[in-house]
């Protein structure tokens, strides 16, 4: 009985916190998602403020984390089946960047989408 009204509770903080939620917030976790997972067209393009000279452009399906603690970007690109690339760009007060997507992407506003990938969730096991 307990674990019911336990469950019911849960249930009903959990809709309360989703209800608050836009179509507009749904959607853009859900791109950011899909990026984050490789699947988005996307464009960054780094501008000299002082020059307007284009510094740097990357292209292609890439997750970006903004890491302000050391004051850079940082681009994880999916370059084949299994291939990856890391770019660190540095941020300064003379430069501002511009990402973009290129494509097209279907999402759904209606729903959260959550991704558990199961090599993350199972741990490695190495025999000797």
């Amino acid at each position: 009985m307990k674990r019911m009204f336990l469950f019911v509770g849960l249930l009903l903080g959990l809709t309360g916190i989703l209800a608050g939620c836009t179509d507009a917030d749904v959607a853009s976790y859900n791109l950011s998602e899909d990026a984050d997972n490789f699947k988005v067209q996307r464009k960054v393009t780094f501008i000299n403020t002082i020059t307007n000279e284009v510094l740097y452009t990357v292209e292609g399906n890439f997750s970006i984390k903004a890491d302000s603690g050391d004051n850079q970007l940082e681009i994880t690109a999916k370059t084949g089946e299994d291939k990856f690339q890391k770019h660190f760009l540095g941020l300064s007060p003379t430069t501002v960047y511009i990402v973009e997507q290129l494509e097209w992407q279907e999402t759904n506003k209606y729903q959260f989408k959550i991704t558990i990938k199961p090599s993350t969730v199972v741990p490695e096991i190495n025999i000797r």
